[in-house]
């Protein structure tokens, strides 16, 4: 109601000064109040449809539209209005890009919730089994098997050995959480990409044959130089190859192989293991994920694969994979010759 009043008030203003300018053409006195009253009427009316009809009801539904978003526990998402004037079109604009930031923030919000449950349900999981092996061991002789010196020496070692893989995965987690924080800068130096394969390999030959598994360089020239941390680089490698490594079978064998390509040295790891079907190529990069969930060995402790992944994009670059069910697989990866790739510079 009050701008009603102040509507009233500028039309009278105006029906005065108008009429004042008018005196000196000779009206007469009636003549003079009804153009008075005639101005007045007609500067309120058209006041009252500017105002009632464009610019308060579009303020009014700016007000509910406000509302509607700024409401924390609507169940969904609020409709824009419709208004007549530009200038309150585009304050509605700016005020559902607003609400759709809101919006996929608090998505995102949920998304990282989610996530961060299943991490702990799953670190939780896989913290208690090695632990929960290592504690019956010990209690086992500590009620008594101690004394049999060959069961003593089989407990302790498989105790040993489930505390080893807690400490690996340990960290592995230490590693993961270091990477993703950027606790942990990449340092990129110019080094040969070659040796760097040799020394992993040689150093894993004994893991291999363990397995039956054959490693091999599949290397057209060296040295090949690239522009990388050296340090990530041996990481990655690792446990490109221990992957290999695990999920192969008897008599297989993993090839590392170098190439000079137009982007940069593609590096690939190639294993003849059982392969991976199409529809988890993307998952086995997430943590802890395995294909079999029945897997009671802990060859891995499902933190390399996500491990390489953070690497390689701190570097530029991305893992990509070849495989399908019983043809292997092939992980690659393009390395910078001069300086760090660029996103997009790998095809």
């Amino acid at each position: 109601m009050k701008h009603r009043y102040v509507d009233l008030i500028v039309a009278l203003l105006a029906g005065a000064l108008i009429t004042i300018l008018l005196i000196p053409l000779g009206l007469t006195t009636k003549q003079l109040w009804v153009t008075f009253f005639t101005i007045v009427a007609v500067v309120f009316a058209l006041q009252w449809i500017f105002n009632e009809y464009l610019l308060y009801r579009d303020l009014h539904k700016v007000e509910m539209y406000l509302r509607q978003i700024s409401n924390p526990n609507r169940k969904k998402r609020a409709g824009r209005p419709a208004v007549k004037m530009i200038a309150t079109q585009r304050l509605v604009d700016k005020l559902g890009e607003y609400d759709d930031r809101q919006a996929a923030e608090i998505e995102e919000l949920h998304k990282k919730a989610a996530l961060r449950k299943r991490f702990i349900a799953d670190i939780s999981h896989e913290l208690k089994s090695p632990l929960f092996s290592a504690q019956g061991y010990v209690l086992t002789l500590l009620d008594g098997a101690v004394k049999d010196k060959n069961i003593r020496y089989k407990f302790l070692k498989k105790a040993a050995k489930n505390l080893s893989y807690l400490d690996t995965l340990i960290q592995d987690l230490l590693t993961l959480s270091q990477i993703e924080s950027q606790a942990i800068q990449m340092l990129p130096a110019h080094f040969d990409i070659v040796a760097l394969v040799r020394e992993v390999l040689d150093e894993l030959q004994k893991k291999a044959a363990d397995e039956q598994v054959t490693l091999h360089c599949d290397c057209q020239k060296e040295p090949v130089i690239v522009y990388a941390d050296r340090d990530r680089m041996l990481q990655v490698l690792t446990n490109l190859v221990i992957n290999g490594i695990h999920y192969n079978q008897p008599g297989g064998q993993v090839v590392v192989s170098v190439e000079d390509k137009e982007q940069g040295v593609q590096v690939a790891v190639k294993d003849t293991g059982v392969g991976i079907d199409e529809k988890y190529h993307e998952q086995i990069f997430n943590r802890f994920f395995r294909i079999d969930k029945s897997r009671t060995t802990k060859k891995s402790t499902g933190l390399g694969l996500a491990i390489v992944k953070h690497i390689l994009e701190n570097h530029g670059t991305a893992i990509e994979l070849t495989s399908a069910p019983g043809q292997g697989s092939t992980f690659s990866f393009i390395l910078g010759r001069d300086k760090p790739l660029l996103r997009g510079d790998q095809v």
